[in-house]
C-alpha cells in the first residue's frame, strides 16, 4: 500500500525457450505503466482508481498456431474500501482488464478479477488477511479463497503473505532496500489473424530477488532478477476448441523499473 500513489515505470523480459515436446520457441520481452487515477476519502469509506499498460514484444517461432509480434493490456483496477473500526476494514477490488492485439476488440478482449476481503489487525506490527478471489484471466474461471498476513518484524523488516503472493522487505540502509518474493504471473490475449480468432494464454509462477535504491522521498530505481517456474502456453479458438496446450520450459526472468511516489 506504500506505492499505492506512485507511478511505475519499468522494462522486463526472459529469452526464448522451448514448449516441452517441440521445437517451438517462446520469448517476451514487455513495459509496464502503473499509475494511480483518483483517489476519495469520506468519513470510513475510501474510494480509488487506477491504470495499468502493458505492452508484449513476443516471439513465438510458429506462426501457424500464433502469428502476432505484439499484444497489449490495459487494466482500470477500482478498490473500495470501508473502515469498520480501528482493527477490521473491508475491502472490494474489480480489476477489468482489456488484453489483445487491439485488431478487433470485442466481449472476448476483456477479463476480469474480483477481490472481496477483509483486514484485521491484531497489534500494531500483525494484520490478518480473509477473502476471496475470482479470475477470468489467469483461468477461464478461478475462484480460490484467500488468507494471509502481513507482519512488520522490525522497523527496516516486514513480510507479506497472500495466498500464492510472498514478499519480504529488509532495508539495508535509509536509501537501499533489499526484496524477495513470488507471485503468479501471465494472462490471456485475444487476438486476431488470417487463421481466425484465437485466445492465447500464458501462466507461471515468478520468483525475484529486487534491489531499490530509493534516491530520494520521491524517486527510486530497482532491479529485479528472478526465475520463473510452472510455465504454460493454452491456444483456443473463438468457440473454445483446445488448440494447442504445452509445459513451456522455466526461464531467467529480469526488470528495470523507476518508480516516482507523490
Amino acid at each position: 500500500m506504500s506505492d499505492a500513489a506512485a507511478v511505475r515505470l519499468s522494462s522486463s523480459g526472459s529469452p526464448k525457450r522451448a514448449l516441452e515436446g517441440t521445437s517451438t520457441e517462446l520469448g517476451l520481452s514487455q513495459w509496464t505503466l502503473i499509475t494511480p487515477l483518483f483517489y476519495k476519502k469520506r468519513d470510513d469509506w475510501s474510494f480509488a482508481a487506477g491504470l495499468r499498460y502493458e505492452s508484449t514484444d513476443i516471439a513465438f517461432s510458429d506462426t501457424s498456431l500464433l502469428d502476432e509480434n505484439w499484444l497489449q493490456s490495459i487494466d482500470f483496477p477500482f478498490l473500495l474500501m470501508k473502515e469498520q473500526s480501528e482493527k477490521l476494514n473491508w475491502m472490494l477490488l474489480f480489476n477489468p482488464t482489456m488484453a489483445g492485439d487491439y485488431d478487433s476488440i470485442d466481449s472476448s478482449t476483456f477479463n476480469y478479477m474480483t477481490i472481496l476481503g477483509a483486514r484485521y489487525r491484531t497489534t500494531e506490527t500483525f494484520q490478518w488477511f480473509f477473502g476471496a478471489v475470482h479470475t477470468t484471466g489467469y483461468e477461464d474461471n478461478l475462484f480460490l479463497p484467500a488468507i494471509g498476513f502481513h507482519w512488520e518484524a522490525s522497523e527496516k523488516s516486514d513480510f507479506l503473505f497472500a495466498g500464492p503472493y510472498l514478499r519480504y522487505k529488509h532495508s539495508i540502509t535509509d536509501s537501499l532496500d533489499f526484496i524477495i518474493g513470488g507471485r503468479f504471473s501471465g494472462s490471456k490475449w485475444n487476438t486476431t489473424a488470417k487463421y481466425g480468432e484465437r485466445d492465447f494464454r500464458l501462466k507461471a509462477y515468478r520468483t525475484s530477488a529486487t534491489l531499490q535504491w530509493n534516491i530520494n522521498e520521491r524517486h527510486a530505481v530497482l532491479a529485479s532478477f528472478g526465475w520463473e517456474f510452472a510455465r504454460e502456453v493454452e491456444i483456443k479458438t473463438s468457440d473454445g476448441t483446445l488448440i494447442l496446450e504445452k509445459d513451456l520450459d522455466h526461464a531467467p526472468y529480469s526488470e528495470l523499473g523507476y518508480r516516482f511516489r507523490f
